[in-house]
């Protein structure tokens, strides 16, 4: 029988925060996205954005592809309109319609699940679609060298990898740092430079 876990201990492993939505009464707990929470209303609408992109890539009307899901057109297009929201079965069928996978479609409305960064998250993705497309030997042959490696060495790959962006960071910073010291010298009054202490000494005088 699974051990009874800390629900504190479990959120903090999740690193899960709590929060509200307008479409719950209660409080609740959600990962935070690159640019903060994002509501349930947003994330709908990113859905339903993809959606009509995806469909308006087929070049098909929306009363064309609504036959093909089996749906009356003014039905269909409440799902684009972000009036009707997509159950998950509803998005198997459209991917399986449309040609996309669900994971991009997921990644579309809530990047942070895939990666630390935008960046991370849109090359995990992209490397699951070109595996996608990948003859059966070849990801098998992938999935052994893949299970080469250790978690030792993803970890060392990991640190390398924010290493490298920290250092860019870094770089980039001191870059800034300089251009606004030659902007500061560029717009200083002719004179001596500013907190440097006068040499001249003054000699008290007799009235």
């Amino acid at each position: 029988m699974p051990t009874v876990r800390n629900l504190s201990d479990y959120i903090k492993s999740r690193e899960l925060v709590e929060t509200t939505d307008p479409d719950f009464q209660r409080p609740l707990y959600r990962k935070e996205g690159f640019d903060g929470i994002v509501s349930f209303g947003e994330i709908d609408a990113k859905l339903s954005a993809f959606l009509l992109d995806e469909r308006a890539k087929t070049g098909l009307t929306q009363s064309d592809f609504a036959t093909l899901a089996g749906l009356a057109r003014v039905v269909y297009s409440r799902y684009e309109l972000n009036i009707s929201r997509l159950t998950v079965s509803r998005m198997i069928h459209l991917s399986e319609l449309l040609g996309f996978l669900p994971m991009q479609m997921i990644h579309a409305a809530a990047p942070h699940l895939y990666g630390k960064n935008p960046e991370e998250a849109d090359d995990r993705v992209e490397l699951f679609r070109l595996i996608h497309d990948l003859p059966h030997d070849t990801i098998r042959s992938l999935i052994g060298i893949v299970g080469q490696l250790t978690p030792k060495d993803v970890l060392e790959a990991r640190q390398k990898a924010e290493a490298e962006a920290e250092a860019k960071a870094e770089a980039e910073r001191q870059r800034l740092t300089r251009k606004a010291a030659r902007v500061s010298r560029k717009g200083r009054p002719p004179g001596r430079p500013p907190g440097r202490k006068s040499s001249k000494v003054d000699t008290p005088t007799d009235d």
